[in-house]
């Protein structure tokens, strides 16, 4: 079962992540003087896990974004959001009305945009309130980009987060976000500077296995629900 979750992993991750990020382009100007007025460039697509039509997409500059009729229409899922960039989105597996929204847009190019922490709905995403240990400006630089957030099937919440310096870090929580604990990688994934971590997952059917991919496409497993990590396939590709 550890090999064809890592094998799906990968193939659905492989080639979205941003490999190699010296080789990054330089970003072009807006196009608009005020882009709050705008949605944004598309970050992050989510679909409720239970309601075929309702879906989320998360933004830069423009915040997060709702629809109920499979995107054919949409409008702004909350004003907490406005001017925000949302990265990361997700929905307990056991009660979807419970949803996270992670801020900030962690990517090796110089358009990146610092987050405001980490959001939870628990109704829905009718409404949404800030996990006050996520705020950056009081937890500091370590939450400023929120990469992705994975909940098990048995509630433990990981957050793949990054700081200014593109280092990437591995947050847990066990009681729906209100304390978290930060757990330290395995050297070998050379989890370090400029080497952020952008996704993120639990096993469905394992809530003890977990795998992130890093900007160096290596991936890296947990067997203990995201307590400790080792590397399980590392990049080729990169350095």
């Amino acid at each position: 079962m550890l090999m064809k979750f890592l094998l799906v992993f990968i193939l659905q991750f492989a080639f979205g992540v941003h490999l190699c990020a010296a080789s990054q382009p330089t970003p072009t100007a807006p196009l608009v003087s005020n882009p709050e007025e705008v949605g944004g460039r598309v970050l992050i697509m989510f679909h409720h896990p239970v309601l075929a039509k309702k879906m989320w997409a998360g933004t830069t500059h423009g915040g997060l974004w709702q629809s109920v009729n499979a995107g054919a229409s949409w409008t702004a899922a909350s004003s907490l959001f406005q001017g925000m960039a949302v990265g990361a989105v997700t929905a307990d597996p056991l009660n979807p009305d419970v949803m996270y929204a992670g801020t900030g847009e962690g990517r090796s190019n110089r358009a990146e945009l610092r987050g405001h922490g980490m959001f939870k709905s628990t109704d829905g995403g009718a409404t949404w309130a800030l996990l006050p240990l996520t705020d950056p400006a009081t937890v500091g630089e370590r939450w400023s980009h929120i990469n992705d957030i994975a909940i098990s099937s048995t509630g433990v919440l990981l957050a793949a987060t990054s700081d200014d310096q593109y280092n990437g870090y591995i947050y847990r929580s066990v009681d729906g976000g209100q304390t978290w604990g930060l757990f330290p990688v395995y050297d070998g994934s050379k989890v370090g500077p400029h080497n952020m971590i952008y996704k993120l997952r639990f096993d469905p059917d394992n809530p003890n296995t977990a795998l992130f991919m890093d900007a160096y496409a290596s991936v890296t497993h947990s067997t203990d629900g995201g307590v400790t990590w080792r590397v399980a396939k590392k990049s080729t590709t990169c350095p």
